[in-house]
């Protein structure tokens, strides 16, 4: 597992079961269903990692039954079978909620100690095919930057800006003034982790 904040994880799960009624009333197949499964497979990702069996079960979910994607399907049997994926998806979604839970006690509360950053290593992390996203982005941040004092500054404001972002309810304050430092150190570096924090601004207090 990728994201060690259990309750980020699954707050990120259940946005995406309470868009599922929402979709229920919109054209099946249709553009709306394809952004919401493609996002929610991308949330997969970002939390079991890429092309992990989750990723692959919730693509699965719903599909063996139901073939009434063609044309030729009636309006009503589309209807239906549309209703069938959903209600798989929903399942799967439940199901990876509860995986989570179960997973809570060995991950929950689990954050970068002072030893822990001394053994990180961007070199391990670029190397290593079980890093988050997020911490790969960041070695590849330190892996450009040549200067000492600049990379030790630079580990230390990203990996607070990480742990920041792993917390139940992670301050803005905080995380802006990690920011503004990084949008200073290069727009290249600011818009390659902005992505990872759009991705929790719905924990972000203010």
């Amino acid at each position: 597992m990728l994201i060690r904040d259990i309750d980020a994880a699954k707050q990120l799960i259940e946005m995406q079961l309470r868009d599922i009624e929402n979709i229920r009333t919109k054209a099946p197949y249709g553009l709306e269903y394809t952004f919401w499964e493609d996002f929610t497979a991308k949330i997969i990702d970002r939390i079991f990692g890429n092309d992990s069996s989750q990723r692959h079960g919730f693509e699965q979910a719903g599909r063996g039954g139901c073939f009434s994607v063609f044309e030729s399907y009636s309006e009503h049997q589309r209807r239906e079978d549309f209703n069938e994926i959903l209600n798989c998806k929903k399942e799967y979604l439940e199901n990876l909620i509860k995986e989570l839970e179960n997973h809570r006690a060995g991950t929950a509360g689990v954050h970068t100690s002072e030893a822990d950053r001394h053994e990180w290593n961007y070199e391990d992390i670029l190397r290593s095919s079980e890093a988050s996203p997020l911490d790969r982005a960041i070695a590849q941040i330190l892996s450009r930057i040549k200067n000492p004092g600049l990379f030790k500054e630079a580990q230390s404001n990203l990996l607070d800006l990480r742990d920041e972002l792993y917390k139940p309810s992670p301050s803005w304050a905080s995380l802006k003034k990690h920011l503004i430092w990084l949008i200073e150190l290069g727009k290249e570096e600011f818009f390659s982790i902005l992505p990872f924090v759009v991705l929790y601004v719905r924990k972000i207090m203010k």
